[in-house]
């Protein structure tokens, strides 16, 4: 569930439980369920590039830098 490209700031990570896998918030809150780890990681992968996109523009907007 890991690997060494694994950023360890990355806000939504794979979790194993009861046989399927749990692409988990910061929260801790389980926001979507899989039956094979592949696809949560893809999730987990897109759910992480999304966040940091937005975490980006809300800085940048923050400093007045985009409009």
């Amino acid at each position: 569930m890991t690997d060494d490209n694994d950023d360890p700031r990355d806000a939504y990570t794979v979790r194993e439980r009861d046989g399927r896998f749990e692409v988990r918030a910061p929260s801790g809150r389980a926001v979507i369920v899989c039956g094979d780890e592949g696809s949560a990681c893809q999730y987990a992968s897109l759910m992480n590039e999304a966040f940091k996109a937005g975490f980006k523009a809300g800085y940048r907007e923050g400093r007045g830098g985009r409009k």
